[in-house]
């Protein structure tokens, strides 16, 4: 009668066992799957975040030619008004 008891316990406390692994399971393919997303989410930021750092470098080099084309201009301006005031002088 005794083996019997303990018998049926450790039946008992196998049976929790096994629920409790289960459940463990059940809660590490789901942070399995949540850390899938992460990393997914995170490619997909990255890729986001590259483009935009290139659209910014390539906005940038565009103002910076543009900046560098409005100095040239005014440069010869300068050399132009110089050249006139010279011209005035002479008159």
């Amino acid at each position: 009668m005794i083996d019997e008891r303990a018998y049926e316990l450790l039946c008992c406390q196998l049976g929790l066992a096994n629920e409790e692994k289960a459940g463990l399971r059940k809660q590490v393919n789901e942070l399995i799957a949540r850390l899938k997303a992460i990393e997914e989410s995170n490619k997909e930021n990255s890729k986001a975040l590259v483009d935009t750092i290139n659209d910014l470098k390539e906005s940038l080099e565009k103002q910076s030619s543009t900046v560098e084309h409005y100095r040239k201009e005014m440069e010869l301006m300068r050399k132009q008004l110089e050249a006139k005031d010279e011209v005035n002088m002479r008159l």
